[in-house]
């Protein structure tokens, strides 16, 4: 696995088994329903040319779906400019109106843990599931995103909001979801997939962060059924249990991909 064996992984486990991130995930409910969500008014002036947004999810709903989708960011204007991310695709309006949409051809395992990472600057994106790059399909968005709009968390809405079926809005567990600034590195995105849910960003890349774990939590304003549970990080044990967990999840993947 390209230099990363056991024992380095359960040494950087260790070293950083005492800097865990705040404990509570997110959890939608179990019945699918579009008015369960999250919102925030995030500040992406920073963001506008080149953005990644990675988080660890847990679907719940045992469905042949793809396209549910958990996080979509709306410009106040129609057609100003967003971002849509779901199951099955990738989509990015830049702020002339111009829509893209990237599609990647692989499942995810309901009751699952998964650590997704989408990056993007103009002319270039890229998708990771669980540290493993995924091939995209699709013209690659050229331009700037629009800022001043609203992240809603559990669905998608506004420009994007091509659902119809309420089956399709999100059904799971959010936790450590970060907005970068920056396009992030695969080393980056393994590394951060390696140490686990359970452990603190880096610092380097804690400096590029615009929307924190710790900013959905005490900023997002929740409707319906979404609830604030634990994280299952309150032990050294927690931490390392996981690892096995996070290797296996990487093999799987990279199989699936081939």
């Amino acid at each position: 696995m390209r230099g990363i064996t056991i024992l380095n992984l359960l040494t950087t486990i260790l070293m950083f088994s005492t800097a865990t991130t705040s404990k509570s995930i997110l959890r939608f409910s179990d019945e699918p329903s579009g008015e369960n969500y999250v919102t925030l008014h995030p500040d992406f002036s920073l963001a506008r040319n080149e953005f990644s947004v990675c988080t660890w999810l847990r679907r719940k709903l045992n469905t042949n779906l793809v396209g549910m989708s958990w996080f979509s960011y709306t410009a106040p204007k129609s057609r100003a400019g967003g971002i849509l991310l779901n199951m099955a695709s990738f989509h990015v309006m830049v702020a002339s109106g111009v829509a893209y949409r990237l599609k990647f051809n692989t499942r995810t395992m309901h009751g699952e843990w998964y650590h997704l990472c989408y990056t993007w600057k103009s002319g270039y994106a890229e998708f990771y599931i669980n540290g493993v790059l995924v091939p995209l399909t699709g013209l690659h968005p050229i331009g700037q995103v629009a800022v001043g709009g609203s992240i809603v968390l559990g669905q998608g809405l506004g420009s994007f909001d091509e659902q119809t079926d309420v089956m399709e809005k999100f059904v799971g567990d959010i936790y450590q979801l970060n907005v970068f600034k920056k396009t992030l590195t695969l080393q980056d995105v393994t590394e951060m997939y390696y140490n686990g849910r359970c452990v603190e960003l880096c610092r380097a890349l804690a400096y590029e962060v615009v929307l924190s774990w710790t900013d959905v939590l005490k900023k997002g304003e929740v409707k319906g059924a979404v609830t604030q549970e634990d994280g299952e990080c309150d032990t050294v044990w927690d931490v390392i249990s996981g690892a096995a967990e996070r290797i296996v999840g990487h093999v799987k993947m990279r199989r699936l991909i081939k």
